[in-house]
């Protein structure tokens, strides 16, 4: 502020210095001084041309007044020339204190205004300005007086090119803002909008110019948003931030992080107000899917731990139905009863293994092969179960990457997925059967870059709506009427997905249809070429003759001795007394530490043992006891994945699997 002050207060020391200097000598100063300024480009060039002209009149005026002094002339005019240069220097600095107040800002004290030297000084030469002004009645030698309007003509010229200048800046900043911003009337109405406003909400300024943003708003949050606004154009407060969500004009919502502050006028009284409102769309989806994810984590955890308790009831129930049934006559009462607790008990297994397949603990057995022959061997059954009023279709890609994936649960993956389809459509339609190979990069946020097998079941159902499609994972979640679904089936298709390290994708539609996306790693290696008429469906394999029993077991086998390894008393029971029906010899331990106290007193042929038990697990116990017997065979029972890979190709010479339950 010093140097404006000096700058616009020169012409009172271009007075003092001609009363002292030769004239000449100080206008070529002072245009020496502003060629270096248009040179540097400090203002503009006629800024500078307005200032030497002003310069120069107050010279002029200052040497007529010395002459007229030396002259003896009268002092009224004397006086008056000095009170005209004085009364320009008050109101060129007094305007430049308003227009730096209101261009940029500033208040008057910080203009130098009311600095207490040049308040003094002004009031003075205003006093004698206006005094002798009067006093001198038109005196011709006041046209120096015409300085002060040139001074406000120069004034205002400088004032409009900084006022401009700020005002472009502003504009600027105001358009290339990533936030949306609009700025309301008290009454509501837009009058402004910058660009990022008109990318948010899908319109064109002249379309939202003059509108209120209430028929933006969603109809959810159109009540308390509006009694919001109405608090702030009525000063009760000044701000308020809250999320909120609008409507674009292509239908779509989106949510933002919204700001809006309250403008007020000079009196202090509302003015307008200004909205501020980020996009956070994305965020919002990508923490609803975490929060998605993180809830059918917990719900998985709670079924596994469920489904595994059930798996050795199951087993206990389903193996002494099983014995009871060995001596219930044919055709009794009895009979019949322990005939339906068995079927029972097959329901309740095949609930839960759904519960274990969702919750990612039920055991794979995977493989090296290619999805086409999956779906080729399952295409012939599934054309009865869909009905006739169902057209299915397949489109197969030949060039087919393989996967490693247990074959049976894609099966089941694919059965579960056409069936959800067949109900979507309940007057009939088709469904839609394909595989592709597919590449994803680093901008999909919800599936890890890779190389993918992906298989799509794709159907022109009733579609799903946007909340039924955060649900339609969950465990016993289901939009069919009571009795006509358990509400596992998707959540089945989800676990064993999830499970096989692939992903889910779905895309649906009301009223059109929906499709869900499978997506498996391709894997290294090379699976033959998959023929269709080389795939024998399930349905003929079914069907082919049931090949003979094979022989008793030899008196050698019945007399082996087998070492039963189960924590839980009922199951270790059960396996006990079925063992010694069939001729066999039968130890028992409860631990893994009883089994190897009982293996160090005698012989030991099998080892049949469960695999999750507390202390010693079944796989560390067979470690132990083929380092005294490495001949020993071994069976583990086990109905839980995290118990690792116990394919027939991970399993150790002389080992099989056995999976729960066992009935």
């Amino acid at each position: 502020m010093g140097r404006n002050y000096s700058l616009h207060t020169g012409p009172a020391f271009v007075v003092a210095g001609v009363l002292v200097l030769d004239p000449l000598l100080v206008l070529g100063l002072i245009a020496a001084l502003h060629v270096a300024q248009i040179v540097r480009l400090r203002y503009p060039w006629y800024i500078h041309l307005f200032n030497v002209a002003n310069y120069t009149l107050s010279a002029l005026a200052a040497w007529r007044i010395v002459e007229a002094i030396g002259e003896e002339t009268d002092l009224r005019f004397a006086l008056s020339g000095l009170a005209a240069a004085g009364s320009f220097v008050l109101v060129n600095h007094t305007l430049l204190a308003v227009m730096l107040r209101l261009g940029r800002g500033h208040s008057f004290r910080e203009s130098g205004l009311f600095a207490p030297s040049g308040l003094a000084i002004e009031l003075v030469l205003a006093g004698l300005g206006v005094a002798l002004g009067a006093f001198a009645n038109f005196n011709p030698w006041l046209l120096p007086a015409l300085i002060a309007p040139l001074a406000l003509a120069h004034r205002s010229f400088s004032t409009l090119a900084l006022l401009r200048q700020s005002e472009e800046r502003f504009r600027t900043m105001y358009e290339s803002a990533p936030t949306a911003m609009l700025m309301l009337g008290t009454d509501g109405n837009v009058f402004a909008v910058n660009r990022s406003a008109e990318l948010l909400l899908g319109y064109e300024e002249g379309e939202l110019l003059g509108g209120e943003t209430n028929v933006l708003r969603h109809p959810d949050d159109e009540a308390e948003l509006a009694s919001l606004f109405a608090e702030i154009v009525s000063g009760e407060r000044d701000v308020f931030r809250r999320e909120a969500r609008y409507v674009r004009k292509d239908g779509q919502t989106v949510v933002v992080q919204l700001a809006v502050a309250l403008a007020r006028d000079a009196d202090g009284k509302p003015d307008y107000v200004i909205a501020m409102a980020e996009d956070v769309t994305e965020q919002k989806q990508l923490e609803e899917r975490l929060r998605q994810s993180q809830k059918l984590e917990a719900i998985g955890r709670l079924a596994g731990g469920v489904a595994h308790d059930f798996n050795n009831m199951l087993t206990a129930i389903g193996g002494y139905t099983a014995l009871a049934l060995e001596h219930a006559e044919p055709g009794s009462a009895l009979h019949g009863d322990l005939d339906e607790v068995r079927k029972a008990t097959d329901r309740a297994a095949l609930l839960t293994r759904q519960l274990l397949a969702f919750s990612r603990k039920q055991v794979l057995v995977p493989e090296l092969l290619n999805l086409n022959g999956v779906v080729l061997e399952i295409e012939t059954m599934l054309k009865p179960l869909i009905g006739e009023d169902v057209v299915l279709t397949t489109e197969l890609d030949p060039a087919l990457g393989p996967i490693e994936a247990d074959p049976g649960q894609l099966q089941q993956v694919l059965m579960n997925l056409v069936v959800n389809a067949r109900d979507a459509m309940p007057g009939g339609g088709s469904v839609t059967i394909s595989t592709a190979n597919a590449e994803v990069g680093e901008n999909d946020d919800a599936i890890d870059p890779g190389r993918y097998v992906t298989l799509t079941v794709r159907d022109t159902g009733e579609g799903i709506d946007e909340q039924t499609l955060l649900q339609i994972f969950e465990p016993f979640f289901t939009t069919k009427e009571a009795g006509k679904g358990t509400g596992l089936g998707l959540a089945t298709v989800y676990g064993i997905v999830k499970q096989s390290g692939g992903y889910v994708a779905v895309e649906s539609e009301v009223g059109v249809g929906s499709a869900f996306t499978i997506y498996l790693l391709r894997a290294d290696g090379v699976v033959q070429p998959v023929a269709e008429q080389a795939l024998p469906p399930v349905v003929e394999a079914l069907e082919a003759p049931v090949p003979a029993p094979a022989p008793a077991p030899a008196a050698a086998s019945a007399a082996a001795r087998v070492l039963v390894v189960e924590d839980e008393e009922v199951i270790r029971g059960l396996v006990d007394q079925v063992l010694r029906a069939e001729g066999y010899d039968v130890l028992l331990a409860a631990d893994g530490d009883e089994a190897i106290e009982l293996a160090a007193r005698t012989r030991v042929d099998v080892l049949l043992t469960d695999l999750t038990m507390p202390g010693i697990g079944g796989r560390a116990l067979a470690g132990r006891l083929r380092e005294r017997a490495p001949e020993l065979k071994v069976m583990f029972m086990s109905g839980f994945a995290e118990d690792g890979d116990l394919s027939a190709s991970a399993l150790p010479p002389r080992t099989a699997f056995l999976e729960k339950p066992v009935t």
